[in-house]
């Protein structure tokens, strides 16, 4: 293996991990389910005049494992969101909802959580759901040989069978964010017994997956894939949202290459290449002449010791479809070697949709003529690490941290250096998110001024044009750890642009980029000063393993060495099992907390841009992964003239 593609595979632990791009690998010759080359059909074949179509999506490289514990390149999440679903699934605003679950209960402490699996639940092969795949996926998830990274996210999870369709999962301490780690994606124990959890990534179910999601895959080769509605799926007449997204979790420093989502891993810093794509609403702004609109959080998803019936009909989406367009009857998804080849592909009208884009492609296809720009926040916050270790006492002041805050024009950073494709992050928490609360967050507005005077106030002094901390002989300088523009161009960015703010500020800065594992190596030692990276959260906060003083050692999470008990405190009671009200009165009270101490400087969220031509009836909401985007497929119609 050469160092580039070493460098772009590596992942260092965090908690779960520090997630750095995972190459979109070929295929190898001889695992195609039909000849490399075959033709898909434009068409489902039908007698029928108004038979459902078939949506072609584009992706940007190549599957690899399409397993929901091993899934790496973008090609590979996108089908893992097609073919696979979980116990439960995200709904409409973000609300969570029963999927393969009938019903669940939870304890009174909150630390057991009994599901009961619904009778009719079945794979794509016809076999009955079963508690021993929710087993075997939580203990693939456990070991650390599955390469998913997981282990230590789900070490505090005790899972076991009550009987065939009754499972309970034991927490080592309550954490009132497990229902979402309930979206993780099934596998099916039945057909991966004799296969090991070390071979999992490369068996041959990794590229002919089962699984119980709303669409199955019937054909693959080097150049696309073809999938169709799963048994007792009929787009035509189900219009209601039926695709688990495959990475609702509690934050986590996410797994570059995993859909897994983690009980309560810390939010994961990472620098994924195949992550969320940096595109957003001021992007379709940009193309539509319009202003990105503005968000307001989400209500959180009540929970009660009584079980949960499982709705029905399933909850429908708040898009209203074309009514003159017809549902999709399948899902091709083609491979592409660049971008280029894959935006030429779509303006020639050989695809009906495509994501993941950089902003100037996505802006130069949006303004084309009957395109739609579908704009997905994501819940990936691009930041600023900081070493607050008392070996960094330059650093320890709030002050000092806000007056590097304040020196960064976050608005500029996500409308000019990403194009667009962010939004500025005031809080460690989406502003989507149930937990967010505005008036508990104090944006910052960039001010060279205000910084410093800040600095000034903290003790530094400024001679001919830089500043010197207390005390200090020289300049202050930092060193701005981040990864190589083709590892994650969006994080390259913003590191350019921080330079840029801070040396205009007067403080010396220089940008180091470095493979994953030199810079897994750099925080795990604690000797760096700054980074920029990717904190990939889940649909359900958990700042906890990020920040808490507990998590500052050899193997903790908490890589910038922060401790403060009062922010413990809060920490640990905003995680804690209760009531709604109670949760989001802790909520408040942490990002208070938060926005007054700035232990993480926060840049941007990256959002995931979709842009499509005659697609209808997708509703865009907060997701994790690429292939979040399929909640609500079912309800996708497609223009028969696109």
């Amino acid at each position: 293996m050469s160092p580039a593609i070493r460098d772009r595979a590596v992942t260092g632990v965090l908690i779960a991990v520090l997630a750095v791009s995972a190459l979109a690998l070929a295929i190898p010759h001889g695992v195609a389910t039909v000849p490399a080359g075959a033709e898909a059909p434009s068409e489902v074949p039908s007698a029928s005049p108004a038979a459902p179509l078939v949506y072609r999506e584009g992706v940007v490289g190549r599957p690899a494992s399409i397993t929901p514990v091993t899934a790496q390149t973008r090609a590979d999440r996108t089908l893992v969101g097609l073919i696979f679903s979980g116990l439960v699934k995200t709904g409409p605003g973000g609300t969570l909802v029963p999927d393969l679950a009938a019903s669940w209960s939870v304890d009174k402490a909150g630390k057991v959580w009994t599901v009961a699996i619904r009778p009719d639940a079945s794979w794509q092969d016809g076999q009955p759901v079963t508690a021993d795949d929710v087993v075997y996926t939580v203990d693939a998830l456990k070991d650390p040989s599955s390469g998913g990274a997981q282990a230590a996210a789900w070490a505090d999870v005790t899972v076991a069978a009550v009987d065939s369709k009754t499972v309970t999962f034991t927490l080592g301490s309550p954490v009132g964010g497990f229902l979402a780690a309930l979206t993780q994606p099934l596998l099916p124990a039945h057909l991966l017994q004799g296969v090991s959890f070390a071979d999992l990534a490369t068996s041959a179910f990794a590229l002919s997956p089962v699984g119980t999601g709303p669409y199955q895959l019937v054909q693959l080769d080097t150049a696309h894939a073809m999938l169709l509605p799963a048994p007792g799926v009929n787009p035509a007449a189900s219009p209601a949202a039926s695709a688990a997204p495959s990475g609702a979790a509690p934050p986590s420093l996410a797994p570059s290459g995993s859909d897994a989502p983690a009980p309560s891993a810390a939010p994961s810093v990472g620098a994924a290449v195949d992550g969320p794509a940096a595109a957003g609403l001021q992007l379709a702004a940009a193309a539509t002449g319009k202003p990105k609109p503005t968000t307001t959080p989400k209500p959180r998803p009540t929970t009660s010791p009584t079980p949960t019936p499982s709705p029905s009909p399933s909850p429908s989406p708040t898009a209203t479809p074309d009514p003159g367009a017809r549902p999709i009857g399948g899902i091709e998804i083609d491979f592409f070697d660049s971008e280029t080849a894959l935006a030429a592909a779509f303006t020639a009208g050989q695809i009906d949709g495509a994501a993941g884009l950089s902003g100037a492609t996505t802006q130069a296809l949006g303004a084309e003529p009957g395109v739609k720009v579908s704009d997905y926040p994501t819940t990936t916050l691009s930041a600023v690490l900081l070493n607050l270790r008392p070996t960094q006492p330059e650093l320890q002041s709030p002050n000092v941290r806000k007056a590097l805050l304040d020196a960064i024009d976050r608005s500029a950073i996500a409308a000019t250096a990403l194009v667009g494709q962010a939004r500025v992050a005031d809080a460690l928490v989406p502003p989507e998110s149930w937990a967010y609360d505005a008036a508990a967050v104090a944006p910052v507005a960039p001010s060279l001024p205000t910084s410093a005077k800040l600095l000034a106030g903290a003790g530094w002094t400024k001679k001919s044009g830089k500043w010197y901390a207390p005390k200090a002989k020289a300049p202050y300088a930092i060193e701005l750890l981040t990864v190589p523009a083709d590892v994650n161009p969006r994080l390259a960015a913003v590191a350019t642009a921080v330079q840029a703010d801070w040396a205009a500020l007067g403080l010396a800065v220089t940008v180091t980029s470095l493979s994953g594992s030199d810079l897994a190596a750099r925080l795990q030692a604690g000797t760096f000063s700054a980074a920029v990276l990717d904190i990939a959260s889940g649909i359900e906060p958990d700042l906890y393993p990020l920040l808490d003083s507990t998590q500052v050692r050899a193997n903790g999470s908490n890589r910038s060495g922060y401790q403060d008990p009062a922010l413990d405190s809060l920490l640990e009671a905003a995680r804690a099992y209760g009531s709604t009200a109670k949760s989001k009165a802790a909520w408040s009270a942490l990002l208070a907390g938060l926005s007054a101490r700035l232990p993480v400087l926060p840049i941007v969220w990256a959002d995931e841009e979709m842009v499509s031509r005659g697609v209808s009836g997708n509703t865009p909401e907060l997701i994790v992964h690429p292939g979040d985007r399929f909640w609500d497929v079912l309800a996708w119609r497609l223009a028969a003239s696109r």
